[in-house]
């Protein structure tokens, strides 16, 4: 690590050859801060592509199992129908016997109520008019069970055919949802494609982002060799030949708080070997602080001044650290 004084390193860093070297690590350092929010971005987009396709694939599921149960209710709606449907059936073979036995009443009833019309003996009306009133009874009786089988006949048809159409219906429902799901099945998997080519996309950003931070180091180690400095990631170092236990740091970036001082890029800065950059001070020409003012400065800095009536920073009464 080269010995300078304060002006000397101002004009290495004014010269040509400081300012050639900055251009090109400036422009390594947006080339790798680029690829690393690239690379970032793009992990990002591939764990929400991640999370897409698991919610569609979880959808997709639930709707599979919807469209099962909607399956099973057109089923058992279906079979109610068919039986509703055989009972009607059954019923008509039952109306058709009942109605030939209407009839057959009917045509006792009829037959008797002729033989009354066409009579005109009244002992051959006696028992034609004891019979009428059993026939019209048994007439009427044969009517009303063929009434009530007819509409039993209805009803079930109508019931069958409820069935019949919710049957249908389900079947629909089942059938959308169906198809809904091998939409997002397939969305999901388009989307699990989309998430791998997203990490394999961030593994290249990755890689390239490797190589340009090789190419930082490459350029802080060139650094090194012909400016005559120690570098460390954010800071160049030079010894001071005014002080030789002290040093000038330069930042490489802004930092406006993660110091006691806001940095800027290639501010000059004195630092000492104890705190080194986690206490700065203004770099300026001579000796800095006494080690004493230095201690009783990062106290300040740490705790807040302590009100005993030191000297003022800046009144250091020899050479020390900064």
């Amino acid at each position: 690590m080269k010995a300078v004084r304060l002006g000397e390193l101002q004009e290495l860093i004014q010269g040509p050859v400081f300012s050639a070297w900055w251009t090109d690590y400036a422009r390594a350092v947006s080339a790798w801060e680029g690829l690393s929010a690239r690379r970032q971005e793009l992990l990002s987009q591939a764990e929400l592509m991640e999370l897409r396709s698991e919610l569609a694939q979880r959808t997709a599921m639930d709707a599979f199992s919807d469209g099962g149960s909607a399956e099973e209710a057109a089923a058992r709606l279906g079979t109610e129908a068919q039986v509703l449907e055989n009972r009607a059936l059954a019923l008509v073979g039952h109306f058709e016997e009942q109605r030939n036995r209407t009839s057959e009443a009917w045509y006792r009833l009829g037959g008797v109520e002729r033989a009354l019309e066409e009579t005109s003996d009244a002992a051959a009306r006696k028992p034609l008019e004891r019979q009428l009133p059993a026939l019209q009874q048994e007439y009427g009786v044969e009517v009303q069970r063929r009434d009530r089988v007819w509409a039993e006949v209805e009803e079930t048809w109508a019931r069958s055919l409820e069935r019949s159409l919710l049957s249908s219906e389900h079947a629909a429902r089942a059938r959308r949802i169906r198809k809904d799901a091998e939409r997002l099945f397939k969305e999901a998997e388009e989307r699990r494609q989309r998430a791998q080519q997203l990490r394999a996309d961030a593994d290249a950003a990755a890689r390239d982002e490797a190589g340009a931070g090789q190419r930082c180091a490459q350029l802080l180690d060139r650094a090194s060799r012909e400016l005559g400095c120690v570098h460390g990631d954010r800071f160049l170092y030079w010894r001071r030949l005014d002080d030789k236990r002290a040093a000038f740091a330069v930042p490489l970036a802004s930092d406006a708080e993660g110091h006691n001082l806001p940095l800027a890029p290639l501010a000059i800065h004195a630092v000492g070997p104890l705190r080194g950059v986690a206490y700065l001070e203004p770099a300026h020409e001579g000796p800095e602080t006494s080690a004493e003012e230095g201690e009783r400065r990062f106290q300040e800095f740490l705790l807040g001044p302590r009100g005993d009536g030191g000297r003022p920073p800046g009144h250091g009464d020899g050479p020390g650290q900064a």
